[in-house]
């Protein structure tokens, strides 16, 4: 099954209006003609409900204890305000950056309060928190598009090697249970894709995750290959530690154990054009890569609003710099998306 097809089949067609596609093509005709200014708004947009963590993921900066950025959760009232702006003008929008979503008490009145503008809605979670049946059924409900539960592992033993102070077996029954729910419930969606990072650990299982994904009857088992770029210093396993044997399951080529940066970068990214960043509090970075805020564009809260930022100089000034040289922005030079591609399968 193709990309289109995966969207087709999660309803993604539905939530197009005139004005969400008028709004796209504004942006995209400004990306094409190499023009920074923007009067429009994102279409795309990540909005992050907590970047606190149940798990101590070591290649993760919040579970390895490296972001910078500080820790809280977004109100519920300042989640609307964003909605409230930029929604009839949104097609797609992420509900989780670093941090565990299900940790904001908030969540599914978040999913609930945007599918009012028919935004197509995506969350990725740890699966620790897909517990009770009442949650599990306003989940299905909810009008949730697409959820990823990140599990990277087919065995008690093997979860422990990465996904740290996580719990296997409930994850694995948490699944199950929301698969019968949206099954009892005849429901289109939520999409559910079960994410499987392949590393040095756990690739041997790959094999057995099939069967399990299977099992259960997820939509969709995606194996990704593992990003490098968090890994600590104090961590006492080496970055080659984590690459799997098998080449075509890592997207990184190494020299003398330092990661070869890729010399082919595009000189300007769409992203920019197109999509956005909100952390719990507001701040507004340009990409999901920038956990410790290295590039903040300004604050969606208080007193000021996110088209302002968007459209403000900041923004502006970063695109004409994109357009120019993306090697003169650190966080773009070292974007995995910028190497070989993060799906394996």
């Amino acid at each position: 099954m193709d990309k289109y097809q995966i969207l087709r089949s999660m309803g993604f067609g539905r939530e197009i209006s005139v004005k969400k596609v008028y709004n796209i093509s504004v942006n995209y005709i400004k990306f094409l003609a190499r023009n920074p200014h923007l009067s429009s708004f994102p279409s795309i947009l990540m909005m992050e409900p907590t970047n606190y963590c149940n798990l101590r993921c070591p290649l993760c900066p919040t579970g390895n204890g490296t972001i910078r950025a500080p820790r809280g959760f977004m109100s519920f009232d300042s989640y609307k305000r964003i909605i409230d702006e930029v929604g009839d003008y949104l097609l797609n929008l992420t509900l989780y950056n670093f941090g565990e979503p299900f940790l904001n008490k908030s969540l599914l009145d978040m999913v609930e309060y945007a599918k009012k503008k028919r935004i197509f809605i995506r969350i990725s979670t740890n699966g620790h928190f897909l517990d009770g049946r009442e949650k599990i059924e306003r989940l299905v409900k909810s009008g949730l598009d697409h959820i990823i539960i990140a599990l990277d592992a087919a065995t008690e033993d093997t979860f422990q090697k990465y996904r740290k102070k996580g719990d296997f077996k409930k994850v694995v029954e948490n699944i199950k249970k929301l698969v019968k729910q949206k099954k009892a419930r005849k429901s289109r969606t939520p999409y559910i894709e079960l994410l499987f990072v392949v590393m040095k650990h756990n690739e041997k299982e790959i094999p057995v995750i099939r069967k399990i994904a299977g099992d259960i009857g997820v939509d969709r088992l995606k194996l990704k290959t593992a990003s490098l770029i968090y890994h600590s210093k104090n961590d006492k396993r080496g970055i080659g530690d984590y690459l799997p044997e098998n080449k075509k399951r890592g997207r990184y080529k190494f020299k003398e154990g330092a990661i070869i940066e890729n010399k082919k970068i595009k000189d300007a990214c769409k992203w920019l054009w197109v999509g956005s960043v909100v952390n719990w509090d507001g701040a507004v970075v340009p990409c999901c890569y920038d956990p410790h805020r290295t590039l903040e564009m300004g604050n969606a809260f208080g007193g000021n609003n996110l088209r302002r930022v968007w459209c403000g100089s900041k923004y502006t000034g970063l695109r004409k710099l994109i357009l120019r040289n993306k090697k003169a922005v650190d966080i773009c030079r070292k974007c995995p998306g910028t190497l070989t591609g993060s799906d394996t399968d």
